[in-house]
Formats: C-alpha cells, sequence, structure tokens
C-alpha cells in the first residue's frame, strides 16, 4: 500500500500547538472559574457573620446606644474582623446599625482600614422597646 502513510512531522506541530491553544485557554476559565467560587464563598460567609451580629443586637437584653464597635471571630475555620458603627435617627426609639464584615489580614501583613478591607457591609435598624 503505497498511498498510505503517516503525519508529517510540520502537521504533528501544528496540531500540538493547537492542542496547547486549547488547553492554556481552558485552564485559564478554570482557574478563573475557582477564584470566583472562593470570592463567593467569602462574600457569603461574611454576609452570615454581619447577619448574626446584626440579630445579636436586636435581640440583646439591653437596647444598643450610638456608637461603634468592633471585634473578632472564628467562623467556618477562617478569622474574620467586624465593625459596627449605631447611629441616632430622627426617630427616637430608632437607631441606624451599620455592619463591616472582613477576613482578618495573615500574619506579617499590614491589615490597613477595616471598612477599606470589608468584603460586605450591611445596613439594619434596632427599635428600642423600652
Amino acid at each position: 500500500m503505497k498511498g498510505c502513510r503517516g503525519f508529517t512531522l510540520l502537521e504533528v506541530l501544528v496540531a500540538l500547538a493547537i492542542f496547547a491553544l486549547v488547553a492554556a485557554s481552558v485552564l485559564t476559565a478554570s482557574a478563573r472559574s475557582l477564584q470566583t467560587a472562593a470570592r463567593l464563598e467569602e462574600k457569603t460567609l461574611a454576609m452570615w457573620i454581619a447577619d448574626n451580629r446584626l440579630t445579636e443586637l436586636q435581640l440583646a437584653e439591653t437596647p444598643a446606644s450610638a456608637g461603634r464597635e468592633q471585634g473578632e471571630l472564628e467562623f467556618a475555620g477562617r478569622r474574620w474582623q467586624w465593625q459596627s458603627e449605631i447611629q441616632a435617627t430622627s426617630e427616637p426609639s430608632m437607631y441606624r446599625v451599620t455592619l463591616w464584615v472582613a477576613p482578618h489580614p495573615a500574619r506579617g501583613r499590614l491589615g490597613g482600614e477595616l471598612r477599606e478591607r470589608a468584603v460586605v457591609s450591611l445596613n439594619g435598624f434596632l427599635g428600642d422597646s423600652r
């Protein structure tokens, strides 16, 4: 059979180049997808922390007063920082609460202002039930 022949070196090199381009684009898309999933997980956890903190303020025995407060906690195996700011409103029995939540900065890294690093911020209201 004289009509049968294999691929030439040039054809193999072109096929490998096409495969390499396709593989690189698939890897880039996968990495981007993983980054997006990690960011969404971080935002979800931070929102749960903020929501829990707002609920704690709403259920507190002693009514909240205007001012700032901050703290740290461990949630879902990670360290987090939160900050709350309570402000009076035009309604004397209502307070506006703003909460910021950010991942705890890694050791040796400068954290910066928590509000600037915050993954989420949550606004809510507290009623003075007295």
